[in-house]
């Protein structure tokens, strides 16, 4: 990931051990277990979330967003760098580089 917040895709994306999560209703709850914050995943978002079960590499996942939804490739690329940022800066994944 570069300082700008956009992913490579290569990158390789990984959930960290600092947190826990649960389904509610139709949302997916992250809670920080080191800091007691709690986040809220809903939609598109939850299901990046679901998406990355392991390594993952930012192509696999967008591979399975454009395959899933109706969007263009640069467009998934643009708004997957900026969830993947804002998850990273909250310690809830790494992003490593290719």
């Amino acid at each position: 990931m570069t300082e700008t917040g956009q992913v490579g895709r290569e990158d390789q994306i990984n959930k960290t051990d600092s947190h826990v999560e649960t389904v509610v209703d139709d949302e997916m709850v992250l809670m920080d277990i080191e800091h007691g914050n709690f986040y809220s995943l809903t939609d598109t978002g939850k299901r990046i979330w679901e998406l990355i079960d392991g390594p993952t590499r930012v192509d696999t996942l967008v591979e399975r967003l454009t395959a899933e939804y109706d969007v263009a490739e640069n467009e998934c690329i643009e708004h997957l760098s900026g969830l993947l940022h804002d998850l990273q800066q909250r310690g809830l994944v790494t992003v490593t580089p290719a």
